[in-house]
């Protein structure tokens, strides 16, 4: 989204907080959620998953956050078990931009699942069933399974910035589902692509 004049600020550098700036990088919440954060947030999902478990996240809605393999170990060091919370308030009072943390993570999930679904044609079926089985679990939009098949086709004008930007102008539907469910919980592939993929 370019540079913002808040991103001149001291307070929105790394500096200020590096216990929630690396932890953000690898979870991708909002500010909100972290500060209520707790010890015993630290779940697994239907398939087994780590998660962190958001208890009541935007809308007042559930979720959990997939970690992706090999972020595990840096995770779970933040939780305890305990019902304290995990960030002191004085960690959430800066100017990180935490969304594009958030938007960052979401592309590094999108390009670990593209790949390894370009690599592994086995796993395309696996991880269509863990998607369904968050979306059974957590989600109440009617199913549609045109969600997850084929290529999404950037069209008009975001076509137009993917290809001034130099990004992709097709994206694998699954991979974008899967982190649309898994790490954003949006479950709708043009709000995954718009506001994550494509806009940093």
């Amino acid at each position: 989204r370019g540079l913002k004049a808040v991103d001149k600020r001291k307070d929105a550098s790394r500096e200020t907080s590096t216990r929630l700036y690396d932890f953000a990088s690898v979870v991708g919440c909002r500010r909100a959620e972290y500060a209520r954060l707790r010890g015993s947030d630290l779940v697994h999902d239907e398939s087994g998953y780590l998660c962190v478990r958001i208890r009541r996240g935007k809308g007042g809605k559930y979720q959990e956050q997939r970690i992706l393999p090999g972020d595990e170990v840096l995770v779970s060091s933040y939780f305890d078990g305990s019902e304290e919370l995990v960030f002191a308030k004085g960690e959430l009072k800066n100017k990180l931009d935490l969304h594009h943390l958030r938007a960052v993570l979401a592309q590094r999930a999108y390009f670990y699942y593209a790949e390894r679904l370009r690599k592994e044609p086995e796993y395309r079926k696996q991880l269509e069933q863990e998607v369904k089985a968050r979306w059974r679990a957590h989600n109440k939009r009617r199913w549609d399974q045109h969600e997850f098949e084929g290529v999404y086709k950037l069209r008009d004008a975001n076509r137009r910035l993917a290809k001034k930007l130099g990004r992709p102008t097709e994206y694998d539907r699954l991979a974008v589902m899967a982190v649309s469910v898994f790490h954003l919980s949006h479950w709708r592939n043009d709000v995954t692509v718009s506001n994550y993929l494509l806009a940093y």
